[in-house]
């Protein structure tokens, strides 16, 4: 007989809340657990081993967005990969000024955390306060949130803040529209900080954007790139509850083609390879899984470009 185990026996044996375990599950489909006679979920044994391989990889600085999909294969090569080593936001955690904003935003002190998230940006370089500060930081406010410690009203805090800093950056964004990227999402997906992220990254390698926002019909973003004459586009795709990447993506590309008028090459930031059909104006589909693998694509396209 296989056996299967409660919600609570998962919580358990990986040290993290039950509704931590029910918030993997419905926003970033990590599991689809069955149901007992009684409506409680049932866990299998690989469920079991995901959910331990999860909570060391969170430890070592993944998101559960990153990890959510991989399977217990994936997972456990990521984990020998990086066994020992510290990762970049523990490292960047030993500093005061971030201590400090996990101090205040534990403690709900709003202020100090939007006064020491500005002195940090105005401190450092662009590229410095996204990679040291601003990534590191909303990566351990998941973790901690995932853990129970913090709450979703302080994540969305942080995000709030994170989001004011980011539109106070000012960067030259010049230069002819058919060399400029678009920067959106599907429709459905209103995660907006990742591409706001994202077009600061282009602009501080001088690529220009032309930025479209959240949640987009595939026809109104094809309508606009058209008119943009815009050759790339960045999309920002992290799963959700209300938006499924595996589901969705391929969908969302084919109607997205019928109404393109020019070629493009499609970035996909947050996703996985899935299996990409033949299409007729997208003329490439390229996932990138992390910020540092975009930023460097950006930094081999700029001096490509010499």
């Amino acid at each position: 007989m296989k056996k299967e185990f409660s919600i609570n026996v998962i919580s358990n044996a990986c040290g993290v809340k039950p509704h931590t375990i029910r918030t993997w599950e419905k926003r970033y489909q990590v599991f689809t657990p069955e149901r007992s006679k009684g409506g409680q979920r049932l866990y299998s044994e690989v469920d079991l081993t995901k959910a331990k391989l999860i909570v060391s990889l969170i430890e070592q600085g993944h998101t559960i967005s990153r990890l959510a999909r991989n399977s217990v294969q994936d997972l456990r090569s990521l984990l020998v990969v990086n066994k020992g080593e510290d990762s970049e936001s523990g490292k960047m955690f030993n500093t005061v000024e971030t201590k400090k904003l996990l101090q205040h935003l534990a403690n709900f002190n709003i202020d100090m955390v939007a006064s020491g998230m500005q002195h940090l940006r105005l401190s450092l370089g662009v590229k410095e306060f996204i990679f040291k500060i601003v990534l590191p930081v909303m990566q351990e406010i998941e973790k901690l949130y995932l853990k129970g410690i913090y709450s979703v009203t302080q994540e969305h805090i942080i995000s709030t803040i994170v989001g004011d800093q980011i539109h106070q950056i000012n960067l030259s964004n010049h230069g002819p529209n058919r060399d400029r990227f678009a920067i959106a999402t599907p429709e459905g997906n209103v995660h907006e900080l990742p591409i706001m992220i994202a077009e600061i990254i282009c602009n501080a390698n001088r690529i220009s954007t032309n930025y479209l926002g959240a949640s987009h019909p595939a026809e109104c973003l094809s309508e606009a790139v058209n008119a943009l004459k815009c050759k790339t586009i960045v999309m920002g795709v992290i799963s959700s509850a209300q938006w499924n990447y595996e589901k969705n993506i391929v969908p969302y590309l084919e109607s997205m083609d019928k109404y393109l008028k020019n070629n493009v090459k499609v970035l996909l930031g947050g996703g996985r390879e899935v299996d990409f059909p033949e299409f007729k104006n997208i003329e490439n589909v390229k996932v990138i899984k992390s910020f540092e693998d975009f930023d460097e694509m950006l930094i081999e396209l700029k001096y490509s470009l010499k």
